[in-house]
C-alpha cells in the first residue's frame, strides 16, 4: 500500500458500490438510542435473544452542575432493546450516573435459564464489578445490583488494583461453571468464576501480564463448548510498540495457537505467565505498533482476528502521530497465523490517543467478512470528504474476500455523512432469514469521558 495522503484534499466513495449521496446508507438505518458509546474491550456487547437485538453503551451529557446537581442521565449504563419482528425500542437504564467513561459499557450473557447477564465497572476507578441478571427470557425487567470488591495486591501500575472491562463465557463442557476474564489485580487481566449462573462470583486468578506490569489489552472468543481464544499485546501502544500474540485456554490450562501447553491458569493473585510467552501474529515495531480489535471463530472452529497499526508514530510524543492508520486480518490456518494489511484506516479519533480508529470488525457468521469505520479511501487511503459539509468523516464500509484475507472487495455502507459513523459491532446472529444487524456509533466523538453526541444506530437485513 502506498503512503497516506495527509493533506486537506480529498475523495469520497463514489468510485465503489453501495451508498451513494449525501447521509446515503445503504439499507435502512434504524435509531435504537439518542446517545450512546462503547469501548471495544469488553465482549459481548451487543446480543440477539428472545427475537430482540440488544445494545449495550454508556450515556453522556455535559457533567456540570445544576442547583448543585448533576444534569440528568450523565453516566446512565444503558440497554437498547430493539424487537426485530415490530421494530419497536426500548432503553432500559441499569445503572443511574455510575460514571460518564464508554469503558464502563456492559458485557452481555445469556445464562442456560434464559436469563440476561450483564457485567460492568467503571473505568479503573475502584475494585468493584457490577451484574444484574434480567427475568427469564425478558430484557427488559431486571433484579437488583449486585457487586462484588475484588482483591488487591501491591500495584503502582495505572489504575492498580482497580477494575475494568469484562467478558463473561461459560463453556457448556465444564457443567455451567462461568468465566468473567477481565482487568482488575495489578492492573492486569485475571478472572472470576461463578458456579451459580453469577449469584454470585468469587475471585479466580490472574492470567496473563504485560509489559512492565502494565495491562495489556486482550480480545476473546469461545466455541461454546470447552476452549477460550485470546489475542493480546503487551501493551497500551501509547507506552510500547505493541506485536499480537494469541493462544486458547482449555480445561483450565494455558495453550498456544499449535497446541504446545503453556501451563495452567493461576489460582492465586500470581500471573499466569506473559503474553509473549504466546504464539505471535504480528510482529510490531516503532513504525508498526500494532492495537487488538476483534477476535472470532471461523466455521471450522479456527480463531480469525483484526487489529490496527499505526504507521507514523516512531520517535514522536503522544499527541504527535496517528495520521496513517491500517487494518489487519490474520487467520489461523491450522498451522500458521496468515496476516494481511487489507485497507487504511484513517486518522486517529482525537490527539494524545494516537492510536484509537473508527475500528474494525468481523461479522462473526462469516469470517472472510469485515465492517470498517474510516475516514480514508479504504483503497486508495485518500480523505474521504463529505458533500454535506465539506468535511472529513469517518464512514463505514464492509470489505468481503474469497482468498483468505489476501484480497478484498469493498462496498460502502454509508455515504457522504455530516457525522462521524464510529466503532461498528455485528452480534452473533444465526437468523433462519439470513439477516445481519450491524451496529454502530454515529455523531461526534472526541473522548473516551465525553461529552459525546452519538446516536446508537442500526441497519438489520441482507447484503444480498
Amino acid at each position: 500500500m502506498q503512503t497516506i495522503n495527509q493533506g486537506v484534499s480529498g475523495r469520497s466513495s463514489d468510485d465503489l458500490p453501495g451508498a451513494t449521496g449525501v447521509n446515503g446508507v445503504l439499507g435502512e438505518m434504524v435509531e435504537l438510542n439518542d446517545n450512546g458509546a462503547w469501548s471495544w474491550f469488553m465482549d459481548e456487547r451487543v446480543a440477539v435473544h428472545f427475537g430482540k437485538l440488544i445494545v449495550g453503551s454508556v450515556r453522556s451529557t455535559d457533567k456540570s452542575l445544576r442547583d448543585g446537581e448533576p444534569l440528568p442521565h450523565w453516566g446512565h449504563i444503558e440497554l437498547a432493546v430493539h424487537d426485530l419482528e415490530t421494530g419497536d425500542t426500548d432503553v432500559v437504564m441499569l445503572h443511574e450516573h455510575l460514571e460518564q467513561d464508554d469503558h464502563d459499557g456492559p458485557s452481555i450473557h445469556k445464562l442456560p435459564d434464559d436469563r440476561m447477564l450483564v457485567i460492568y465497572s467503571k473505568h479503573a476507578q475502584e475494585r468493584v464489578v457490577y451484574w444484574r441478571r434480567s427475568e427469564p427470557g425478558d430484557a427488559l425487567s431486571w433484579g437488583p445490583i449486585q457487586q462484588l470488591e475484588t482483591p488487591g495486591v501491591d500495584a503502582t501500575a495505572y489504575g492498580g488494583n482497580n477494575v475494568t472491562y469484562s467478558n463473561p463465557f461459560q463453556p457448556s463442557d465444564e457443567g455451567g461453571k462461568l468465566y468473567n476474564f477481565l482487568r482488575c489485580v495489578g492492573h492486569q487481566q485475571n478472572y472470576l468464576v461463578s458456579d451459580d449462573h453469577a449469584e454470585t462470583w468469587t475471585y479466580g486468578g490472574g492470567f496473563l501480564h504485560g509489559y512492565s506490569g502494565y495491562a495489556p489489552y486482550f480480545k476473546y472468543s469461545s466455541n461454546g463448548k470447552d476452549t477460550f481464544f485470546f489475542i493480546g499485546t503487551e501493551d497500551h501502544p501509547r507506552n510500547y510498540d505493541n506485536s499480537v500474540y494469541a493462544g486458547f485456554i482449555r480445561g483450565g490450562k494455558i495453550y498456544k495457537s499449535d497446541g504446545t501447553l503453556h501451563g495452567p491458569l493461576s489460582t492465586t493473585t500470581d500471573k499466569s505467565g506473559d503474553i509473549w510467552d504466546m504464539t505471535c501474529v504480528y510482529k510490531g515495531d516503532a513504525d508498526h505498533v500494532a492495537w487488538v480489535n476483534d477476535l472470532h471463530l471461523d466455521k471450522d472452529g479456527r480463531p480469525v482476528c483484526t487489529f490496527s497499526v499505526q504507521r507514523d508514530g516512531k520517535g514522536l510524543e503522544p499527541g504527535n502521530g496517528g495520521f496513517d492508520h491500517r487494518f489487519h486480518y490474520a487467520r489461523w490456518d491450522g498451522k500458521q497465523w496468515v496476516e494481511h494489511e487489507i485497507c487504511f484506516a484513517g486518522t486517529r479519533l482525537y490527539p494524545f490517543e494516537d492510536d484509537y480508529t473508527g475500528l474494525i470488525t468481523l461479522d462473526p457468521q462469516d469470517t472472510n467478512r469485515v465492517y470498517v469505520s474510516t475516514d480514508a479511501h479504504p483503497v486508495s487511503g485518500e480523505p474521504l470528504i463529505s458533500n454535506a459539509d465539506g468535511k472529513r468523516h469517518r464512514e463505514l464500509f464492509t470489505g468481503v474476500t474469497s482468498d483468505g484475507g489476501k484480497t478484498w472487495s469493498w462496498t460502502a455502507i454509508t455515504s457522504h455523512s455530516d457525522a462521524d459513523n464510529l466503532r461498528p459491532i455485528v452480534p452473533i446472529w444465526d437468523d433462519p432469514d439470513g439477516r445481519t444487524a450491524l451496529v454502530w456509533m454515529r455523531g461526534r466523538y472526541h473522548h473516551n469521558t465525553g461529552p459525546w453526541d452519538t446516536k446508537v444506530v442500526a441497519r438489520v437485513g441482507c447484503w444480498s
